[in-house]
């Protein structure tokens, strides 16, 4: 028995007439005939019954029709399982994120080029409300934002839980402090994510909580920027929490009061077929997430 006489005699089965299937499966008739009793000779039994309108399935065909399926079913789910291998060595995978987190995406991003290089990755690194509409748009496979994620057409999958923290330069005076609130901070300069991000959102809203008003050195749209500032010892910040980018010589410091947490979250198409490369990278970040919150 061989794949091909299953495929012909599923074919027969759905038809319920050789002419049909045969041209259905674009081969002659009599071929069709001949190596469906091939399969009724291996099988032992009659598997249709031949008239003059057409043909019905024998009990015995009834019953071979279930594991016939259940094979080609098999068959097919192997071959594109295979193929989605193929896909990781030549396909691509077009990543957004925020730069807040960065720190995560990169080493993720780097995890998955080296078990697969020759997979062609773009990263988008913009304002979570521009990823979303990228995403909705089909220019990205997936991106990294906030559940609930804000357009309807988007499902988020909550990865870990983004929480803000005081971030100083190693040798700060801060440096040393269990946690920090807001009579610790009133002579410090601020450097800070520019108004209009999400993240400078949230550290206005906790800052307004405490009714603490922070002196600002500097806004700037670029968590690089701002970062480089802080190591220098020209300031402090607040970004989200776990791996914050480009940490080196950076000390994280809990708030007191802590602040409200949001969940970070993968951000997907609903509806939309996910690409292997996209959920390799997916896998990729749930593990890193994974580790730094535990």
């Amino acid at each position: 028995m061989e794949l091909r006489h299953l495929r012909y005699f599923s074919a027969v089965a759905d038809a319920l007439h050789f002419g049909r299937a045969a041209r259905r499966l674009h081969v002659s008739q009599p071929t069709l005939s001949h190596q469906i009793h091939q399969l009724e000779e291996e099988v032992g039994t009659p598997l249709f019954e031949r008239a003059r309108t057409g043909v019905r399935l024998t009990q015995a065909g009834e019953l071979f029709r279930t594991y016939a399926s259940r094979a080609l079913e098999d068959v097919n789910a192997g071959l594109s399982a295979v193929g989605a291998l193929r896909g990781l060595a030549t396909g691509a995978l077009r990543v957004g994120y925020p730069p807040s987190m960065r720190g995560l995406v990169v080493p993720a991003l780097t995890a998955v080029l080296r078990r697969h290089p020759g997979l062609a990755l773009s990263a988008q690194e913009a304002v979570v409300r521009k990823l979303e509409r990228q995403l909705a748009d089909g220019k990205l496979d997936v991106g990294l934002g906030y559940a609930p994620a804000r357009l309807a057409d988007l499902d988020a999958e909550p990865v870990f839980d983004s929480r803000l923290a005081l971030v100083v330069a190693r040798g700060h005076a801060l440096a040393g402090a269990k946690s920090v609130g807001g009579k610790l901070l009133a002579e410090e300069p601020f450097a800070l994510l520019s108004r209009g991000l999400r993240v400078r959102a949230r550290v206005d809203a906790h800052f307004a909580a405490m009714r603490f008003a922070p002196r600002i050195a500097l806004e700037s749209n670029a968590v690089a920027t701002v970062l480089a500032i802080v190591r220098a010892g020209l300031a402090v910040t607040v970004l989200p929490e776990p791996r914050l980018a480009d940490a080196e010589r950076l000390v994280v410091k809990r708030l007191s009061p802590a602040p409200r947490s949001e969940l970070a979250a993968l951000l997907w198409r609903k509806g939309a077929p996910r690409t292997p490369a996209a959920e390799l990278f997916a896998a990729e970040v749930r593990a890193r997430a994974k580790e730094d919150v535990g």
